[in-house]
């Protein structure tokens, strides 16, 4: 297999060894493997997750990452850590939009049909039980990572560019986070009409506190390794000091192409022979070398105040009314100045489960049910397919009342 599993399955690592598979998935270019290794003598196992070219974490990825959990689950008696780790690449994306809206539009179709039939509330309800069914499998994988925590040490890598939606909450799931000096993490949802489903909120609450979890959610900016670092996200950042590997223009597509895709293979060992390293001491070192920002030092992203008259401007669709429906590179300059429309419904959702947080007698797994129970209720708002439309077409959304 290609792309980061090569450096997992190498002998380039000083004091690691590379067992063996315990569990393998592969669906065309994508898959997602297990290997036990050892370090210095300290049995663990890395999960190495890639899907290129932005390693979306699509349904049958979902699936493969359960059962391979539930596979280090069995044997975590045999071992001491576990690694999340994955590509090196420019982009990590949350789920596949064209994808929920092609579902969407079925559905909505589909509901159309059933009410003017006569069709009982909870009989349209279920028709969007394909969006319950995959918040539901995010929060298993958010329940197996923390049984598995337990016992063993987890550590994700968060090696190249930004993380969007899902492919931020997985990482968030660990114990530790080790991240790439050009990485950062971005909860866009709030930009589409969603929240954070996967249990990302309750973790960052955890990490972060209220008040940075709170801007990560409702301004949905993306927030890089110094501040991710600085907030309490991460527990370490590796210098990488080279760019990412860039696509050049010539006469020669397929060869540009084929020229890139090297190019990445060879950024992703090289980006990896410095972080797994990394997160190799990580996983073995004691517990208390594990570096941590202390509670009252913790940076602070946007004070209380700030956030709020940012998102009150952001969430009113009026703001816009001069721009609906003009490409973000058209309105460019006006969305440097006033920031991308924020969907009032994923406000009003974050507004909810952020006011009712108390830090005193929270409950993690009752918290995050609750978060993704919210992001259902937003699959079945009428704005929800403006913003799906919008930030697939790249326009600027129109988050208006719909009938």
């Amino acid at each position: 297999m290609k792309g980061p599993v090569r450096l997992v399955r190498s002998d380039k690592m000083a004091g690691y060894e590379n067992i063996g598979p315990i569990y393998e998935w592969s669906e065309g270019k994508a898959y997602l493997a297990i290997d036990r290794v050892s370090f210095k003598g300290v049995p663990g196992a890395i999960l190495c997750y890639c899907n290129p070219p932005v390693h979306q974490v699509g349904n049958p990825g979902l699936d493969a990452y359960l059962e391979g959990l539930e596979t280090v689950n069995k044997k975590k008696n045999d071992l001491a850590f576990l690694i999340l780790y994955g590509a090196n690449d420019p982009v990590h994306a949350g789920g596949d939009l064209k994808e929920s809206l092609d579902r969407l539009e079925a559905t909505l179709k589909a509901k159309e049909e059933k009410a003017s039939a006569g069709a009982s509330a909870e009989e349209i309800d279920q028709l969007f039980d394909w969006a319950d069914n995959r918040l539901k499998k995010g929060i298993s994988l958010h329940a197996i990572i923390r049984k598995i925590a337990r016992q063993l040490r987890v550590v994700a890598v968060c090696g190249g560019g930004t993380r969007f939606g899902g492919s931020a909450e997985i990482p968030l799931m660990a114990d530790y986070l080790l991240g790439d000096s050009r990485s950062g993490m971005c909860f866009s949802e709030a930009m589409i009409g969603l929240i954070p489903g996967w249990g990302g909120i309750g973790r960052t609450l955890i990490k972060a506190g209220r008040v940075n979890a709170a801007c990560m959610a409702m301004t949905s900016k993306e927030v890089m390794a110094d501040d991710l670092e600085g907030i309490g996200v991460y527990n370490g950042v590796v210098p990488v000091p080279f760019p990412f590997p860039k696509r050049e223009k010539t006469d020669d597509p397929d060869a540009d192409r084929a020229d890139y895709l090297a190019a990445l293979e060879r950024h992703n060992d090289e980006t990896g022979l410095l972080l797994l390293p990394k997160a190799l001491e990580m996983a073995t070192c004691p517990e208390g070398v594990i570096p941590r920002v202390n509670e009252n030092e913790k940076r602070i992203l946007g004070t209380e105040e700030a956030v709020s008259r940012e998102v009150a401007r952001r969430k009113e669709p009026k703001t816009y009314s001069h721009l609906w429906g003009k490409s973000l590179k058209e309105a460019k300059d006006d969305i440097k100045l006033l920031g991308r429309p924020l969907a009032p419904q994923s406000i009003e959702a974050l507004n909810r489960l952020l006011g009712d947080y108390d830090p005193a007698g929270f409950d993690e797994h009752v918290f995050v049910e609750r978060e993704m129970r919210a992001d259902a209720r937003l699959y079945r708002d009428p704005r929800f397919r403006a913003g799906l439309t919008a930030t697939l077409q790249q326009t600027v959304a129109d988050y208006r009342e719909v009938d």
